[in-house]
């Protein structure tokens, strides 16, 4: 009996659609207006007397996009260097 799919050299990785280069580009874009809409709510929280207590949310969603940011940033960034010097 002969085997039917006798494959010595390594195969490409697939990458799932949600983890694509174009997927992690947009959404890094989409995340850099979370964080200045994020901004732009601290600057006004900070103005308005009444909702200096609430400058808890757009500092939440600073943080949270900026740590989506770097996160996807480090993954491609890792992703290219082992595709680029294997």
């Amino acid at each position: 009996m002969t085997k039917l799919d006798d494959q010595s050299e390594p195969r490409k990785t697939i990458t799932p659609w949600y983890d694509s280069e174009a997927v992690c580009l947009v959404m890094i874009i989409l995340m850099f207006f979370v964080f200045m809409f994020g901004y732009i709510g601290l600057a006004l929280a900070r103005e308005t007397t009444i909702y200096q207590g609430h400058s808890w949310v757009p500092i939440l969603l600073m943080s949270a996009s900026g740590i989506i940011i770097v996160a996807i940033t480090i993954r491609l960034t890792k992703r290219y260097i082992i595709r680029r010097f294997p």
